[in-house]
């Protein structure tokens, strides 16, 4: 039985009922118990969380079955999750976009979460993801509609958008500027060489050489399809790199800005790390049917993010590790010092909801829309 003061400790009780919301946060509550998402394993932490160890184990996995069985198709309940998630971010200001993909295989089910984060600090969080049931690239189409959505749910506008080379494409860098949504987008060696050399000033030969030879940054301003972009050019910064020049494009006005904010798109891999192998083992994800996959990423996104809030409270204390090279960072990352927190408050569920409800804000992130 719930205290009656946290009977409605959220919006989504009116939307949804207390049933639904009870095991949306029951199931956050077990994630960093069973650092994992599949239920037949997270069943059997049930008992001890609710104290009701005389419930067989089985009847606490039809509970978790039956909830995505009820719940997955229900797409207004994971757009209000994915609103609902930024309200522990409240007061934190976001003004760069990262967007990558993860994918995998369950039996003969192809598994791809098309992601997109926000920088919160140094530390990347999802805000929205599809789920593209394919192994590979996505495709610009893909891309466009996937951002639609998001647009439909948060206020993007003059935020930059970081990207890897697989997410190239005219249209969708036309896109991308038709909804004042910046950009800094790695491309491939000679990816627009023929537009390079039409614009006015050095070639794209020459561009490299110069780059390469002088070790400094050359950019160029060029054409497609009509819109003007910037090509930017400098050498890698790691001496050892395969690749020994870095090529952007982008919308940003400074092109050295450009490229020292491209250096963050790499959070997004830490994220994926966190959310998969070093985290809540995301790829033990057993639910082969689309709706329920994304909404179990809903919840595996709460239960991050109270991990990354707990972490970025402690940041500070975490010691630093120095290495041969003269390079320092922290001896564990922000989410796992926050995990091993987070998971002393998930023994109890009363006690759990009295804490998301403490630091809960009564009011959605700024960025968040307000779509009935």
């Amino acid at each position: 039985m719930l205290p009656p003061h946290l009977r409605k400790f959220s919006e989504l009780y009116d939307s949804y009922g207390l049933g639904a919301v009870k095991n949306v946060w029951l199931l956050t509550c077990l994630l960093p118990l069973a650092r994992t998402v599949n239920l037949y394993k997270m069943k059997d932490f049930v008992g001890g969380v609710l104290e009701k160890a005389d419930t067989q184990p089985q009847s606490h996995y039809k509970r978790l079955i039956r909830f995505f069985q009820d719940w997955a198709d229900r797409l207004d309940l994971l757009h209000d999750l994915m609103r609902h998630n930024l309200r522990f971010l409240r007061g934190l200001g976001f003004k760069t976009l990262v967007m990558d993909g993860t994918s995998w295989t369950i039996g003969e089910v192809e598994v791809h979460y098309l992601v997109l984060s926000v920088l919160v600090g140094s530390v990347a969080v999802p805000i929205y993801w599809v789920q593209l049931e394919k192994i590979g690239a996505s495709n610009q189409e893909e891309r466009k509609a996937m951002f639609e959505a998001a647009l439909g749910l948060f206020d993007l506008k003059g935020m930059t958008l970081l990207a890897d080379r697989e997410y190239i494409g005219k249209n969708w860098f036309k896109f991308l500027k038709n909804k004042h949504i910046h950009f800094v987008i790695r491309l491939r060696l000679c990816d627009y060489f023929d537009e390079v050399n039409t614009a006015k000033g050095k070639n794209y030969e020459r561009m490299l050489a110069k780059c390469s030879q002088k070790c400094k940054l050359v950019k160029k301003q060029i054409f497609l399809d009509a819109m003007v972009y910037t090509i930017v050019m400098l050498p890698n910064p790691k001496a050892d790199a395969e690749e020994p020049t870095l090529i952007f494009l982008t919308t940003l006005p400074n092109a050295q800005k450009a490229a020292h904010l491209y250096a963050k798109r790499w959070k997004i891999e830490c994220l994926f790390r966190h959310l998969k192998t070093n985290g809540y083992n995301l790829e033990d994800l057993n639910l082969k049917e689309l709706n329920k996959s994304l909404l179990m990423m809903a919840i595996v996104t709460t239960a991050y993010i109270l991990a990354i809030r707990e972490g970025w409270k402690r940041r500070r204390r975490i010691p630093t590790q120095r290495y041969q090279d003269g390079s320092e960072a922290p001896e564990v990352s922000i989410f796992r010092e926050g995990l091993a927190i987070l998971t002393s408050k998930c023994f109890h569920f009363i006690e759990f909801l009295s804490y998301v409800f403490t630091i809960l804000s009564p009011k959605n992130h700024a960025i968040c829309k307000n779509v009935q």
